[in-house]
């Protein structure tokens, strides 16, 4: 059941716009940050704990502001419906272009940290976090404090560096990826959940490969990816018609080859370069896929 306080007036207030960095016993806010990238801009930032009577909108605004309530209680109302009474452990978005009122409880007054970005992929970044069109409040899952610290280390760096700007846009980014991960693992529980094509897993796959041939095991692979190795399997033989495992020997092998051919190096040597501490497992190997033994290939190689 939604409880409905009394209505307050609802004509439209404009904000006035505060550059800078502002300190108050109940307020610290940061604003008009310098933009750091299309993708993701962080534009404003702060905390407050709110007096009573004091009310935001109702206001359509710019950009994505995401409100995680610390304490306290108070109402959001989304285009002049019915306002829905809020609490400590829930988060609210305010988006961008749609009229938006919210103010604190009478007898229990909220205060919330806040984030406030806009930016080409910032709609992508919501819908991920649990916030996809439409949807203007979740659960917070994790402790609000978690995300007021992040906002913490925001408001701890105002100066007009561009390290702080790269601090700023990256603390920002941690901020999202709390969201998503808190709300993916909420959402999906034990059930696998891939956020990426079979196409992009395989191909990152494939390059670390490449860069660790010598010491990696199919296991290591998938938890360095982040899927489990039957997942991993399976997208393999789709997209290359082999399981990981025979890519990785083919890829030793092929290595093999190619210092039995340009270089002089031992067999001994070639075989725990490319990832077999003993040399005759590397030649059994090698012989069964390669037709030939090593020795016999780098001689044919050489003649």
């Amino acid at each position: 059941m939604i409880s409905v306080p009394p209505q307050l007036p609802i004509e439209p207030v404009i904000s006035e716009k505060k550059p800078g960095y502002f300190v108050t016993s109940s307020y610290r806010v940061m604003d008009h940050i310098n933009r750091q990238t299309n993708d993701l801009i962080l534009t404003c930032c702060g905390e407050e704990h709110c007096i009573k009577g004091k009310k935001f909108g109702p206001e359509a605004r710019n950009g994505f502001h995401v409100h995680f309530i610390l304490s306290g209680s108070g109402y959001l109302q989304i285009q002049g419906g019915e306002p829905i009474r809020l609490s400590r452990g829930q988060i609210f978005l305010v988006r961008p272009d749609i009229l938006t009122a919210y103010w604190p409880d009478d007898d229990a007054p909220w205060a919330y940290s806040w984030v406030t970005f806009e930016g080409k992929k910032a709609f992508h970044y919501m819908e991920k976090a649990g916030f996809p069109d439409g949807v203007y409040i979740r659960d917070s899952i994790l402790r609000p404090e978690e995300y007021a610290a992040l906002v913490d280390q925001l408001l701890a760096a105002p100066e007009l560096t561009f390290a702080n700007e790269l601090k700023r846009t990256g603390i920002l980014f941690s901020i999202l990826a709390l969201l998503i991960d808190s709300y993916i693992s909420r959402t999906y529980g034990s059930v696998e959940h891939y956020d990426y094509s079979p196409k992009v897993y395989v191909a990152h796959a494939v390059d670390y490969i490449h860069h660790n041939y010598s010491s990696l095991t199919i296991n290591d692979l998938a938890r360095y990816i982040g899927i489990n190795r039957s997942y991993l399997t399976s997208i393999f033989k789709k997209s290359l018609g082999m399981s990981p495992q025979d890519y990785l020997v083919k890829y030793r092998l092929d290595e093999g080859a190619r210092l039995l051919s340009e270089t002089d190096i031992s067999i001994k040597e070639i075989a725990c370069q490319v990832g077999y501490e003993n040399p005759l497992t590397f030649s059994k190997i090698f012989k069964a896929r390669v037709g030939v033994s090593p020795q016999s290939y780098r001689q044919k190689r050489r003649s």
